[in-house]
């Protein structure tokens, strides 16, 4: 017992709740202080990380599940198998014109993120949602394509496990965290040119630090022959 509560004390937040406590009988009134909440320095640093990636990428987890929703409701009306395989196939092309170029232009970490929220929020896996519009073996090639990217598209969401990511989506919620909902769609030429600028930015950068390089050494040089004389 007493392991256990050292380890609720270090991976969870704690609620000290503040009442005053006043007996009839009693003749000295005791106070308890206002409600205060503990953060071990763990937690703090996780979140601090997690949070710019969840306030990007839950709209689009939130948008996913509203599709979702809206293709559920319409596959229900639909009796002929013929239909919904057809319905079936127009909803996931949807959803894959919606999100491959704006998760093509995420980094690896938000699309982990992402991976986890929409899980949270549709109540499926990313994998389980194309096995249902599409089938297994399509299902089975974007679990493989998935882990090239270091995307597991198998993920499912643990809401004891992912404690930092729920204390984040309640601050959200209670309006504690600025959030904008809207859904910003990236199509395929904006995407083309956000990767042009990606590019040029990145061969900027490489040749600033090579001619940092280049002086550093210069200089080392220098140093070696004003401290032989």
């Amino acid at each position: 017992m007493k392991h256990l509560f050292i380890l609720l004390l270090f991976l969870s937040p704690i609620m000290v709740i503040g009442q005053e406590v006043v007996h009839q009988n009693d003749s000295i009134p005791q106070f308890v202080s206002s409600t205060v909440v503990v953060h071990d320095k763990e937690f703090l640093r996780l979140y601090r990380l997690y949070k710019p990636r969840v306030v990007k990428v839950y709209p689009y987890a939130l948008y996913a599940a509203d599709l979702l929703d809206q293709m559920n409701n319409n596959l229900a009306s639909i009796k002929k198998r013929r239909k919904r395989n057809k319905f079936s196939k127009k909803s996931y092309q949807k959803l894959k014109k919606e999100f491959k170029y704006v998760i093509l232009n995420m980094y690896t970490t938000e699309g982990q993120v992402l991976m986890k929220l929409i899980s949270r929020e549709t109540g499926m896996t990313v994998y389980e949602i194309i096995t249902k519009y599409r089938g297994r073996k399509d299902a089975a090639m974007f679990n493989l394509m998935g882990k090239m990217f270091e995307q597991d598209i198998k993920t499912a969401y643990n809401r004891k496990k992912e404690y930092v990511l729920e204390a984040i989506i309640r601050d959200i919620e209670s309006g504690k965290i600025k959030f904008d909902d809207t859904v910003v769609k990236i199509d395929k030429e904006e995407h083309k040119n956000k990767k042009k600028v990606s590019k040029a930015n990145s061969k900027k950068n490489h040749k600033k630090a090579k001619a940092l390089r280049k002086k550093n050494k210069k200089q080392k040089k220098a140093n070696k022959k004003s401290g032989s004389k």
